[in-house]
């Protein structure tokens, strides 16, 4: 108490707004969290079947994140039901970058995806994942289909 009267003396300010400016500064000051997620629907024949993908970026938690990649991957309209109806969480994160790269070709398995700290190193990771299921013949044709940063609007 003693303290709040001090601060009163010194800045000016009532005795009840001083303790409501502190609440408000760390409230501020405290960073937002920004949660994502992706989920995959992968099957055993990618060249036959596709993979269904949805992601989510800048949710307020996990489970927000996790429920909007889930649904975007089972409403995935580009590949068949029963891919779609494989979908998963495959990983959540914080704060991250989410690329996925694809050979664009219809009926090409290359496909791979990575999160990292940075935009660059998820792209760089995803394209060489993606080279790595193409095969030799389609491993230059990986292309970036989708990149993300969480934490970013």
């Amino acid at each position: 108490m003693i303290a709040d009267r001090t601060a009163a003396a010194t800045t000016g300010w009532p005795l009840a707004v001083c303790p409501t400016l502190i609440l408000l500064a760390l409230t501020m000051a405290a960073p937002a969290r920004s949660e994502g997620a992706l989920a995959l629907g992968l099957p055993k024949d990618v060249v036959k079947q596709g993979v269904a993908a949805g992601y989510a970026v800048n949710h307020p938690n996990p489970v927000s994140a996790q429920e909007q990649a889930l649904k975007e991957c089972r409403t995935f309209v580009m590949e068949p039901q029963a891919t779609t109806k494989l979908c998963k969480i495959v990983s959540t994160f914080r704060d991250q970058c989410l690329s996925i790269a694809m050979d664009p070709q219809a009926g090409t398995p290359g496909f791979g995806w990575a999160i990292a700290n940075t935009k660059d190193l998820a792209e760089k990771d995803a394209l060489s994942r993606c080279a790595a299921t193409a095969g030799r013949d389609r491993d230059k044709f990986c292309k970036i289909d989708v990149t993300k940063c969480d934490g970013q609007q």
